[in-house]
C-alpha cells in the first residue's frame, strides 16, 4: 500500500470516498470499521483505496489490521481525524475506511450450487433487515441471497454492517428481475416457498397457506420474503409453489421480516440435518 498524507476534506480522493459511500459509483463499495475490513481481507475482496487515521492504532486489533493492510496493492492515505470524520458514516469512527470492488454475481451463479437453498428478498426497504437476513442465510447454510429490483442495496453501509462480512462470502445477487427469477426457478426445478403473514383481513391467504413446519423445505428451494410494511405482492405469491405462515399469538399480526426469514431458514436447515462444517 502506497501511503500519502491528506489533511483536507476537499482532496479528490476524499471526495471519491464520499461519492462511493453515497452510492454514486455502483462498481465500488464503501467499507468502514475494523471488523468489516478484516472480513473483506479474509474474503479476498479487491481493495481500490484505503484511508486511515491515528485512531486505528489505538487498539491492538486496529494495529494488527494496519499491518495486514500494508501488504495490499492499492492506494492508501493517512488522514487527520477531521478528514476521517468527513469520510465516515458512523458516529464514532474507528479510524479506517476503504473503497473496494463490488462483488458481482448473476442469477446463473446463484443457481449453480446444487441443491439450491436460496433466500429471495423481494422489495425490502430496511438495510438493517436485509443485512441481518444475509448473515442468517450464511449461518443456516444457504447457497445464496437474491435481492429483487426495488430492494435496498445489500452493499450499502448499513446493510454491510448488519451482514458483518457475509455479503462477501456468499453469492448475493442484486437488482434481479422478478419475472426472470421466477423463470430461473422453473427451469432449474427450484420450488418457491412464499412467506405470508396471516394478518387480519388476509383470511384467504391464511387459509391457503400452511404452517411453515409442516412443509417440506429440503431439496432445491427458494424462500421468498417481502417488503416490511406490506409483505409480498400478490404477483409474487401467485407464482409460489407453496405459501407458508408462522403461527403467532392472536394479538400480533406479523413478525419482523428478518426474524421470519431466520425461522424459515433454520427450519429448512433443521430438515436438512444441519450438515455444516463445524
Amino acid at each position: 500500500m502506497l501511503v500519502e498524507k491528506i489533511t483536507s476534506r476537499q482532496n479528490p480522493l476524499i471526495k471519491r470516498f464520499r461519492r462511493v459511500r453515497a452510492g454514486a459509483e455502483r462498481r465500488f463499495v464503501f467499507l468502514e470499521g475494523v471488523r468489516l475490513l478484516e472480513e473483506a481481507l479474509s474474503a479476498g475482496v479487491h481493495f481500490e483505496s484505503i484511508a486511515y487515521s491515528s485512531e486505528l492504532t489505538s487498539t491492538d486489533r486496529g494495529s494488527a489490521l494496519l499491518d495486514s493492510l500494508q501488504g495490499v496493492p492499492c492506494r492508501g492515505a493517512f488522514v487527520t481525524k477531521l478528514v476521517m470524520d468527513g469520510i465516515s458514516d458512523t458516529d464514532n469512527p474507528q479510524g479506517v475506511a476503504a473503497v473496494v470492488s463490488r462483488p458481482y454475481w448473476t442469477l446463473a451463479d446463484a443457481f449453480a450450487i446444487e441443491p439450491a437453498f436460496l433466500l429471495i428478498a423481494d422489495q425490502l426497504q430496511d438495510p438493517g433487515n436485509l443485512g441481518a437476513i444475509i448473515r442468517t442465510a450464511e449461518a443456516a447454510g444457504s447457497t445464496g441471497v437474491i435481492a429483487t429490483r426495488g430492494t435496498v442495496d445489500p452493499f450499502n453501509c448499513k446493510a454491510l454492517r448488519a451482514s458483518m462480512g457475509s455479503a462477501f462470502r456468499m453469492p448475493v445477487v442484486t437488482d434481479a428481475s422478478r419475472s426472470e427469477l421466477i423463470e430461473f426457478c422453473g427451469e432449474q426445478e427450484v420450488g418457491i416457498i412464499a412467506a405470508q403473514s396471516p394478518r387480519p383481513g388476509l383470511s384467504d391467504a391464511k387459509s391457503a397457506s400452511k404452517i411453515y413446519s409442516s412443509v417440506d423445505l429440503t431439496g432445491a428451494i427458494a424462500i421468498l420474503v417481502g417488503r416490511e410494511a406490506s409483505g409480498l405482492a400478490s404477483g409474487a405469491i401467485t407464482h409460489a409453489d407453496q405459501v407458508v405462515h408462522i403461527p403467532m399469538a392472536d394479538r400480533l399480526d406479523s413478525l419482523n421480516v428478518a426474524t421470519a426469514a431466520a425461522v424459515l431458514l433454520y427450519e429448512s436447515a433443521r430438515q436438512r440435518g444441519f450438515q455444516f462444517e463445524n
